[in-house]
């Protein structure tokens, strides 16, 4: 069975482009310009099971982190592989999509050979049975590597008073 790919993205072009590189590479996809209509989709009894999500974090409605949420608290998505794509670069964006519960955090503009090793990687995991992620907690890799030198140990006291 061809694995469900779903988009969420407000942009149409990125949404073409993802599309178009997955289903050139044998992967069923479905597109969705929101995070609500998605998530409709998915409460729905038509939705099938997505295999992975690709989800940008702005958008329209419902942010990329809001709809990562509720994807975590779904029994069917709960522990879905979810691929967070955004044009924020920071620390802070990437570290709040990884608490949120996203596998991987990739940065537009993004390169198609790149999407298509995380989205083939993040199914090997899942059909090897190392896949985690979902649990947004656990079992992790991280995405972003801090050099040495930012890296400075953190002596905690106890206050007197």
């Amino acid at each position: 069975m061809t694995p469900l790919i779903l988009i969420i993205d407000d942009s149409v072009c990125v949404r073409k482009i993802l599309e178009t590189t997955l289903r050139r590479a044998n992967y069923a996809t479905m597109g969705f310009a929101d995070g609500y209509t998605a998530l409709r989709w998915l409460a729905s009894e038509e939705a099938g099971i997505p295999a992975l999500i690709l989800l940008d974090l702005t958008m329209p409605k419902m942010d990329g982190y809001s709809v990562l949420r509720h994807l975590r608290k779904r029994p069917a998505t709960a522990r879905t592989p979810i691929v967070m794509l955004s044009g924020r670069s920071g620390l802070v964006d990437r570290l709040k999509g990884r608490l949120a519960g996203a596998c991987v955090y990739l940065t537009k503009p993004f390169r198609q050979q790149t999407i298509l090793e995380v989205v083939r990687a993040q199914l090997d995991q899942t059909n090897n049975g190392d896949g985690n992620c979902g649990s947004g907690t656990t079992g992790l890799r991280p995405t972003v590597a801090l050099p040495r030198a930012a890296v400075r140990p953190i002596t905690l006291r106890r206050m007197e008073g």
